[in-house]
Protein backbone atom coordinates (compact mmCIF):
# COMPACT_ATOMS: atom_id res chain seq x y z
CA UNK A 1 0.00 0.00 0.00
CA UNK A 2 1.51 3.48 -0.64
CA UNK A 3 2.17 5.91 1.39
CA UNK A 4 3.14 9.27 0.27
CA UNK A 5 2.33 11.40 -2.88
CA UNK A 6 5.44 13.33 -3.80
CA UNK A 7 3.70 16.21 -6.33
CA UNK A 8 6.77 17.99 -8.10
CA UNK A 9 5.99 21.53 -8.15
CA UNK A 10 9.52 22.53 -9.30
CA UNK A 11 12.84 20.62 -9.07
CA UNK A 12 15.02 22.84 -11.23
CA UNK A 13 17.85 24.67 -9.94
CA UNK A 14 18.68 27.22 -11.99
CA UNK A 15 19.74 29.46 -13.51
CA UNK A 16 15.85 29.23 -15.90
CA UNK A 17 13.98 31.13 -13.79
CA UNK A 18 10.78 29.57 -12.65
CA UNK A 19 9.91 26.03 -11.58
CA UNK A 20 12.05 26.03 -9.01
CA UNK A 21 11.97 23.61 -6.24
CA UNK A 22 8.75 23.21 -3.68
CA UNK A 23 7.77 19.42 -3.43
CA UNK A 24 3.84 18.85 -2.35
CA UNK A 25 3.44 15.46 0.40
CA UNK A 26 0.58 14.21 0.61
CA UNK A 27 -1.48 10.82 1.27
CA UNK A 28 -2.67 8.96 -1.42
CA UNK A 29 -6.28 9.66 -0.47
CA UNK A 30 -8.93 10.47 -2.81
CA UNK A 31 -10.70 13.17 -1.24
CA UNK A 32 -10.84 16.89 -2.30
CA UNK A 33 -10.25 18.40 0.67
CA UNK A 34 -7.38 16.56 1.51
CA UNK A 35 -4.39 17.88 3.49
CA UNK A 36 -0.78 18.77 2.29
CA UNK A 37 2.46 19.41 3.49
CA UNK A 38 4.89 21.42 1.64
CA UNK A 39 8.85 21.38 1.36
CA UNK A 40 10.25 24.66 0.09
CA UNK A 41 8.29 26.75 -2.29
CA UNK A 42 10.36 27.80 -5.16
CA UNK A 43 7.08 26.81 -6.92
CA UNK A 44 3.83 27.34 -5.83
CA UNK A 45 0.24 28.32 -6.53
CA UNK A 46 0.96 28.89 -10.26
CA UNK A 47 2.28 25.41 -10.91
CA UNK A 48 -0.22 23.75 -8.97
CA UNK A 49 -2.90 25.68 -11.32
CA UNK A 50 -1.07 24.37 -14.00
CA UNK A 51 -1.17 20.89 -12.75
CA UNK A 52 -5.04 20.78 -12.02
CA UNK A 53 -5.66 22.72 -15.79
CA UNK A 54 -3.53 19.50 -17.18
CA UNK A 55 -5.52 17.20 -15.33
CA UNK A 56 -9.09 19.01 -16.16
CA UNK A 57 -7.62 19.54 -20.02
CA UNK A 58 -6.87 15.72 -20.56
CA UNK A 59 -9.21 14.04 -17.39
CA UNK A 60 -8.05 10.12 -18.59
CA UNK A 61 -4.29 11.44 -17.62
CA UNK A 62 -4.43 10.19 -14.30
CA UNK A 63 -6.34 6.63 -15.27
CA UNK A 64 -4.52 6.54 -17.95
CA UNK A 65 0.08 5.23 -19.15
CA UNK A 66 1.85 8.34 -19.35
CA UNK A 67 4.62 6.77 -20.53
CA UNK A 68 4.41 8.28 -23.50
CA UNK A 69 4.37 11.84 -22.31
CA UNK A 70 6.60 14.28 -24.06
CA UNK A 71 8.81 16.25 -21.54
CA UNK A 72 10.33 19.79 -22.49
CA UNK A 73 13.94 19.80 -22.27
CA UNK A 74 15.83 22.43 -24.85
CA UNK A 75 18.57 20.81 -26.12
CA UNK A 76 19.92 18.25 -28.35
CA UNK A 77 15.63 17.44 -29.00
CA UNK A 78 13.04 20.02 -28.00
CA UNK A 79 11.43 17.28 -26.34
CA UNK A 80 12.44 13.55 -24.69
CA UNK A 81 10.22 10.83 -23.62
CA UNK A 82 9.37 10.38 -20.19
CA UNK A 83 10.69 7.33 -19.91
CA UNK A 84 14.13 9.16 -20.44
CA UNK A 85 13.60 10.76 -16.85
CA UNK A 86 12.04 7.97 -14.74
CA UNK A 87 13.02 4.45 -13.99
CA UNK A 88 10.12 2.60 -15.67
CA UNK A 89 9.69 0.83 -12.22
CA UNK A 90 8.12 3.45 -10.44
CA UNK A 91 4.55 4.61 -10.12
CA UNK A 92 4.34 8.15 -11.68
CA UNK A 93 1.52 10.12 -12.19
CA UNK A 94 0.40 12.84 -14.23
CA UNK A 95 -0.54 16.20 -12.25
CA UNK A 96 -1.32 16.57 -8.07
CA UNK A 97 -1.92 12.90 -7.86
CA UNK A 98 -5.46 11.64 -6.22
CA UNK A 99 -8.24 13.76 -5.50
CA UNK A 100 -6.90 16.36 -7.69
CA UNK A 101 -9.78 17.25 -9.58
CA UNK A 102 -12.43 19.93 -9.55
CA UNK A 103 -15.68 20.05 -7.74
CA UNK A 104 -18.51 20.59 -9.37
CA UNK A 105 -18.84 24.12 -11.55
CA UNK A 106 -14.92 25.15 -10.28
CA UNK A 107 -13.05 27.16 -11.92
CA UNK A 108 -9.15 26.04 -12.65
CA UNK A 109 -7.93 29.39 -10.48
CA UNK A 110 -10.73 27.85 -7.78
CA UNK A 111 -9.85 24.63 -7.21
CA UNK A 112 -5.67 25.49 -6.91
CA UNK A 113 -6.59 28.40 -4.21
CA UNK A 114 -8.61 25.42 -2.86
CA UNK A 115 -5.61 23.08 -2.97
CA UNK A 116 -3.32 25.75 -1.34
CA UNK A 117 -5.46 26.97 1.47
CA UNK A 118 -5.24 22.72 2.04
CA UNK A 119 -1.48 23.40 2.44
CA UNK A 120 -1.27 24.09 6.35
CA UNK A 121 2.49 23.71 6.76
CA UNK A 122 5.62 24.79 5.20
CA UNK A 123 9.08 23.30 6.04
CA UNK A 124 12.00 24.96 4.60
CA UNK A 125 15.27 24.12 4.24
CA UNK A 126 16.97 26.67 3.69
CA UNK A 127 16.35 30.67 2.71
CA UNK A 128 17.66 30.69 -0.69
CA UNK A 129 15.51 32.79 -3.16
CA UNK A 130 15.28 29.75 -5.24
CA UNK A 131 13.09 27.80 -2.18
CA UNK A 132 11.40 30.43 -1.00
CA UNK A 133 10.28 32.80 -3.88
CA UNK A 134 6.74 31.75 -3.52
CA UNK A 135 6.30 31.83 -0.11
CA UNK A 136 6.85 35.56 -0.68
CA UNK A 137 4.29 35.44 -3.71
CA UNK A 138 1.91 33.71 -2.75
CA UNK A 139 1.07 34.93 0.67
CA UNK A 140 -1.62 37.38 -0.38
CA UNK A 141 -3.79 34.07 -0.93
CA UNK A 142 -2.97 32.56 2.51
CA UNK A 143 -5.48 35.26 4.25
CA UNK A 144 -8.48 32.62 4.27
CA UNK A 145 -6.23 29.74 5.35
CA UNK A 146 -3.76 29.34 8.44
CA UNK A 147 -0.14 28.43 7.46
CA UNK A 148 2.68 27.90 9.63
CA UNK A 149 6.13 27.69 8.41
CA UNK A 150 8.67 25.58 9.72
CA UNK A 151 12.80 25.88 9.59
CA UNK A 152 15.66 25.01 11.25
CA UNK A 153 16.90 28.39 13.68
CA UNK A 154 19.24 30.11 11.12
CA UNK A 155 16.38 29.55 8.10
CA UNK A 156 13.43 30.86 10.81
CA UNK A 157 15.80 33.51 11.52
CA UNK A 158 16.73 34.92 7.92
CA UNK A 159 13.32 34.45 6.59
CA UNK A 160 12.14 37.25 9.08
CA UNK A 161 15.64 39.69 8.64
CA UNK A 162 15.95 39.41 4.91
CA UNK A 163 12.61 38.53 3.41
CA UNK A 164 9.22 39.53 5.38
CA UNK A 165 11.35 42.55 6.36
CA UNK A 166 9.10 45.24 5.01
CA UNK A 167 11.34 46.36 2.94
CA UNK A 168 11.90 43.62 0.31
CA UNK A 169 8.97 42.03 1.24
CA UNK A 170 6.04 43.37 3.81
CA UNK A 171 6.34 41.69 7.50
CA UNK A 172 2.82 39.65 6.82
CA UNK A 173 3.61 37.79 10.13
CA UNK A 174 2.99 41.06 11.96
CA UNK A 175 -0.89 41.65 10.52
CA UNK A 176 -3.50 40.12 12.56
CA UNK A 177 -5.46 39.70 9.48
CA UNK A 178 -2.80 37.16 8.03
CA UNK A 179 -2.79 33.70 9.63
CA UNK A 180 0.75 33.37 8.92
CA UNK A 181 3.13 31.57 11.64
CA UNK A 182 6.27 30.82 11.66
CA UNK A 183 8.98 28.54 14.41
CA UNK A 184 11.85 27.45 14.37
CA UNK A 185 12.35 23.64 14.58
CA UNK A 186 14.81 21.32 16.33
CA UNK A 187 18.11 20.04 14.94
CA UNK A 188 17.24 15.17 15.22
CA UNK A 189 13.42 16.59 17.26
CA UNK A 190 10.59 14.74 15.49
CA UNK A 191 7.23 17.10 15.64
CA UNK A 192 3.99 15.77 14.46
CA UNK A 193 2.02 17.43 11.73
CA UNK A 194 -1.18 18.65 12.59
CA UNK A 195 -3.09 18.73 9.81
CA UNK A 196 -2.05 14.65 8.96
CA UNK A 197 -2.26 13.12 12.64
CA UNK A 198 -0.07 10.07 11.05
CA UNK A 199 2.97 11.86 10.01
CA UNK A 200 6.11 13.21 12.01
CA UNK A 201 8.74 15.21 10.50
CA UNK A 202 12.36 15.63 11.81
CA UNK A 203 15.27 17.79 10.61
CA UNK A 204 18.69 16.67 10.13
CA UNK A 205 20.92 19.88 9.60
CA UNK A 206 23.37 19.66 6.63
CA UNK A 207 26.06 21.31 4.88
CA UNK A 208 25.29 23.27 1.43
CA UNK A 209 28.96 24.82 1.56
CA UNK A 210 29.96 28.50 2.70
CA UNK A 211 28.76 31.73 2.39
CA UNK A 212 30.97 33.92 -0.31
CA UNK A 213 31.40 37.21 1.37
CA UNK A 214 31.62 35.97 4.89
CA UNK A 215 32.91 32.78 3.90
CA UNK A 216 30.53 31.48 7.25
CA UNK A 217 29.04 28.19 7.19
CA UNK A 218 25.86 27.69 5.12
CA UNK A 219 23.04 25.15 6.96
CA UNK A 220 20.35 23.70 5.31
CA UNK A 221 18.37 20.54 6.36
CA UNK A 222 17.38 17.16 5.49
CA UNK A 223 13.95 16.18 6.30
CA UNK A 224 12.80 12.51 7.21
CA UNK A 225 9.08 12.20 7.11
CA UNK A 226 7.31 9.46 8.52
CA UNK A 227 4.02 7.93 8.34
CA UNK A 228 3.27 5.79 11.59
CA UNK A 229 0.38 4.09 10.49
CA UNK A 230 2.26 2.45 7.59
CA UNK A 231 5.37 3.14 9.28
CA UNK A 232 6.86 4.04 6.31
CA UNK A 233 9.17 7.16 6.07
CA UNK A 234 10.48 9.69 3.18
CA UNK A 235 13.43 11.67 3.32
CA UNK A 236 13.28 15.14 1.33
CA UNK A 237 16.07 16.72 1.01
CA UNK A 238 17.30 20.58 0.08
CA UNK A 239 20.86 21.80 -1.37
CA UNK A 240 23.70 19.94 0.43
CA UNK A 241 27.33 18.72 -0.36
CA UNK A 242 28.76 15.55 0.39
CA UNK A 243 30.56 15.33 3.33
CA UNK A 244 34.06 14.79 1.81
CA UNK A 245 33.25 18.49 0.75
CA UNK A 246 32.32 20.03 3.84
CA UNK A 247 35.23 17.93 6.08
CA UNK A 248 32.59 17.47 8.60
CA UNK A 249 30.31 14.59 9.23
CA UNK A 250 26.51 16.18 8.71
CA UNK A 251 25.30 13.46 5.98
CA UNK A 252 27.06 10.64 7.98
CA UNK A 253 25.08 11.61 11.01
CA UNK A 254 21.72 11.81 8.83
CA UNK A 255 22.42 8.08 7.36
CA UNK A 256 23.11 6.82 10.97
CA UNK A 257 20.11 8.43 11.90
CA UNK A 258 18.08 6.59 9.22
CA UNK A 259 19.53 3.51 10.24
CA UNK A 260 18.65 3.36 13.69
CA UNK A 261 14.85 4.83 13.08
CA UNK A 262 13.64 3.53 9.93
CA UNK A 263 14.30 0.02 8.62
CA UNK A 264 15.40 0.14 5.05
CA UNK A 265 12.55 -2.09 3.68
CA UNK A 266 10.20 0.69 5.14
CA UNK A 267 12.52 3.51 3.85
CA UNK A 268 10.58 4.36 0.56
CA UNK A 269 12.38 7.21 -1.22
CA UNK A 270 14.97 9.76 -1.03
CA UNK A 271 15.08 13.07 -2.78
CA UNK A 272 18.06 14.33 -3.46
CA UNK A 273 19.62 16.91 -5.06
CA UNK A 274 22.63 16.45 -7.78
CA UNK A 275 22.88 19.75 -9.59
CA UNK A 276 26.30 19.20 -11.59
CA UNK A 277 27.61 17.02 -13.87
CA UNK A 278 30.61 15.02 -13.10
CA UNK A 279 32.13 17.31 -15.70
CA UNK A 280 31.75 20.17 -12.94
CA UNK A 281 35.24 21.09 -10.81
CA UNK A 282 34.69 21.11 -7.42
CA UNK A 283 35.68 24.21 -6.88
CA UNK A 284 32.68 25.55 -9.33
CA UNK A 285 30.31 22.93 -7.31
CA UNK A 286 29.22 25.81 -4.35
CA UNK A 287 27.83 23.25 -1.99
CA UNK A 288 25.98 21.12 -4.20
CA UNK A 289 26.42 17.65 -5.71
CA UNK A 290 28.01 16.23 -8.70
CA UNK A 291 27.45 11.77 -8.85
CA UNK A 292 30.60 11.29 -8.14
CA UNK A 293 29.45 12.60 -4.51
CA UNK A 294 25.99 11.58 -4.57
CA UNK A 295 26.92 7.61 -5.45
CA UNK A 296 29.95 8.33 -2.72
CA UNK A 297 26.91 9.17 0.08
CA UNK A 298 24.89 6.53 -1.13
CA UNK A 299 27.27 3.91 -0.79
CA UNK A 300 27.77 5.38 2.73
CA UNK A 301 24.20 5.19 3.63
CA UNK A 302 24.30 1.19 2.39
CA UNK A 303 27.29 0.75 5.15
CA UNK A 304 25.24 2.21 8.03
CA UNK A 305 22.87 -0.19 6.94
CA UNK A 306 24.85 -3.42 6.16
CA UNK A 307 23.30 -4.11 2.89
CA UNK A 308 22.60 -3.16 -0.54
CA UNK A 309 19.87 -0.63 -1.21
CA UNK A 310 17.64 -2.62 -2.98
CA UNK A 311 14.29 -1.08 -4.05
CA UNK A 312 15.18 2.04 -2.86
CA UNK A 313 13.64 5.13 -4.76
CA UNK A 314 16.01 8.00 -6.05
CA UNK A 315 14.67 10.92 -7.23
CA UNK A 316 17.28 13.29 -8.21
CA UNK A 317 16.49 17.31 -7.98
CA UNK A 318 17.98 20.75 -8.38
CA UNK A 319 19.61 19.88 -11.97
CA UNK A 320 21.19 22.78 -12.96
CA UNK A 321 20.58 23.83 -16.64
CA UNK A 322 24.14 24.32 -17.33
CA UNK A 323 25.11 25.06 -21.38
CA UNK A 324 25.58 21.76 -23.69
CA UNK A 325 24.03 20.09 -26.06
CA UNK A 326 22.75 17.35 -23.94
CA UNK A 327 19.92 17.49 -21.81
CA UNK A 328 21.79 17.91 -18.17
CA UNK A 329 19.10 15.88 -16.47
CA UNK A 330 19.88 12.87 -18.77
CA UNK A 331 23.83 12.99 -18.17
CA UNK A 332 23.54 13.31 -14.56
CA UNK A 333 20.98 10.30 -14.64
CA UNK A 334 23.06 8.10 -16.92
CA UNK A 335 26.10 8.73 -14.61
CA UNK A 336 24.57 8.09 -11.56
CA UNK A 337 23.20 5.27 -13.06
CA UNK A 338 26.22 4.02 -13.89
CA UNK A 339 28.65 4.69 -10.95
CA UNK A 340 25.68 3.21 -8.63
CA UNK A 341 26.27 -0.16 -11.04
CA UNK A 342 29.82 0.07 -10.46
CA UNK A 343 29.65 0.46 -6.89
CA UNK A 344 27.36 -2.03 -6.35
CA UNK A 345 24.96 0.05 -4.31
CA UNK A 346 21.94 -3.05 -5.17
CA UNK A 347 18.93 -2.56 -7.05
CA UNK A 348 18.44 1.11 -6.54
CA UNK A 349 15.68 2.83 -9.23
CA UNK A 350 17.16 6.37 -9.91
CA UNK A 351 14.51 8.80 -11.57
CA UNK A 352 14.65 12.70 -12.44
CA UNK A 353 12.11 14.66 -10.12
CA UNK A 354 10.00 16.24 -13.03
CA UNK A 355 7.85 19.38 -12.63
CA UNK A 356 4.22 18.87 -12.77
CA UNK A 357 4.24 14.84 -12.25
CA UNK A 358 3.45 13.01 -8.75
CA UNK A 359 6.03 9.81 -7.50
CA UNK A 360 3.70 7.27 -5.53
CA UNK A 361 5.62 5.95 -3.07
Amino acid sequence: MASFEISILGASGGPLDGGNQGILLSEPVGDLNKKYICVDAGSGLRQIASMMAQCHLNPDSVKSNCWNDLIESLYENHEEPLRSFVDQKCLIIRGLGSGNGLATDETIMNGALRVFSNIEEYYITHPHLDHVAALAINSPACSDSEKTIWGLRPTVEALHKHIFNDVVWPNLFAQTKMKLRMHSLEEYQSRPVKCLPHWFVTPLRVSHGLTVESRLPCTSTVFLIQNTSTEKAVVICGDLESDVMSKKRHLANVWKHLRKTVPLENLMGITIECSCSNATKDEHLYGHMSPNYLVHELKELSRAYGRPLDGLQVIILHVKMSPGGRDPRLVILQEVRQLAAAQGLGNVNFSIALQGYTFVL
